[in-house]
């Protein structure tokens, strides 16, 4: 691994910037998903604010569209145990990263002392009820095996994150208020299915990750994957001269040797456009150390309890205040929080992206407030 520049943490932050999508936009949706390795979705809603800040007048209606329609992204627990939005063709990937890791449900029901066999035999007789229906939820689980555990219905995953983590499942549309799940070969059946090697699954994600939010460290590199240093230590040694090390800050960061000719084509922090991030944006999951991103001062106004990530407003590449939308009958309600007083032009900027967030979606403005 070859040794090379240091940079400022300003460059830093501005190329995360670029190459996070929100300076030149990606041409579309779905390369979105796959440049930037998935998209959080835990909160659907907010997984469209952050394509809708990255592809041009995306909406709400086209990301409906391309998940259960057309199904060109499909959502799966990935990376951190989280939801995400993927590239439908990345499906094998994000399958072969995790295979042969057992979920958080396995693990409890064998301490529970589930006989393997019989455990084993009880995710099989769930994965052929799957495959047997157009779409399934845990009321469907629940009249289909009437002594299955509350556990195992969890809305954390339960019996259907064992099956995405098997290749098998995703999410289908909601339908009556409940979360609905398909089987692959129902959803897509047309999907190549030849997942690569978990070893070369893991060194392609790492290779993403870091083109995107390089220069990283390893407690960046570690809490992203939610994985040990160990892991990421092998996955990158499988890049071997792509990586390379640099400084930021003085302090050890690794990055792409493609990414270094990026550097003399950067722009100026003052050159990056205000942008209104939703909530969980990627910008904000890719670090560990967030000093690169806001004040230490202020932030516990966006980093909150019970890990929620608030939505952000974002001036020259760092956090300048929290915002939020809400619903008054067909209107949306925009409400800015900057944290410190701001000229009337970058109002004006705001104001206007927040009729932009109405039109994704497909809503009129009510009211643009402001709290200061």
């Amino acid at each position: 691994m070859k040794a090379a520049l240091d940079l400022t943490v300003e460059q830093a932050t501005v190329t995360r910037f670029v190459a996070n999508g929100l300076l030149t936009p990606f041409a579309d949706p779905v390369t979105a998903a796959a440049h930037l390795a998935g998209v959080q979705a835990q909160i659907l809603p907010a997984a469209g604010l952050a394509l809708w800040n990255r592809v041009p007048a995306f909406t709400a209606t086209q990301l409906d569209h391309l998940l259960y329609h057309e199904r060109a992204l499909v959502r799966l627990w990935g990376q951190r145990g989280t939801l995400h939005l993927y590239a439908a063709t990345d499906w094998p990937l994000i399958y072969a990263a995790q295979a042969g890791r057992s979920t958080y449900w396995e693990q409890e029901a064998l301490r529970d002392g589930w006989d393997p066999a019989e455990y084993e035999a009880f995710i099989e007789r769930a994965a052929r009820w799957l495959a047997e229906h157009e779409t399934m939820g845990r009321s469907d689980l629940r009249r289909l095996a009437p002594d299955i555990d509350d556990r195992h219905l969890s809305g954390w995953g339960g019996i259907f994150a064992i099956l995405t983590r098997r290749g098998l499942a995703c999410h289908a549309a909601p339908s009556g208020g409940e979360a609905r799940m398909a089987h692959r070969l129902r959803w897509r059946p047309d999907l190549p299915w030849d997942p690569p090697s978990t070893e070369e699954a893991n060194a392609e994600l790492m290779r993403r990750y870091i083109a995107v939010f390089g220069p990283v460290s390893f407690a960046d590199m570690t809490a992203w994957r939610g994985r040990t240093q160990a892991e990421i230590k092998r996955w990158l040694a499988r890049l071997g001269d792509e990586v390379v090390q640099v400084t930021v800050g003085g302090r050890p960061a690794w990055w792409l040797q493609s990414c270094l000719e990026r550097l003399p084509a950067l722009p100026e922090p003052g050159d990056l456009p205000p942008r209104l991030l939703g909530r969980f944006d990627p910008l904000l999951l890719g670090t560990r150390d967030r000093s690169w991103l806001i004040d230490a001062a202020v932030y516990k106004h966006v980093w909150r309890p019970a890990g929620h990530i608030e939505a952000t407003i974002l001036l020259q590449g760092r956090i300048a205040g929290t915002w939020r939308y809400d619903w008054r009958g067909p209107a949306l309600i925009v409400t800015l929080r900057p944290f410190a007083p701001l000229s009337a032009a970058t109002r004006a900027q705001l104001a206007a992206l927040a009729a932009d967030v109405a039109a994704h979606f497909a809503a009129p403005l009510g009211e643009c407030r402001w709290e200061e």
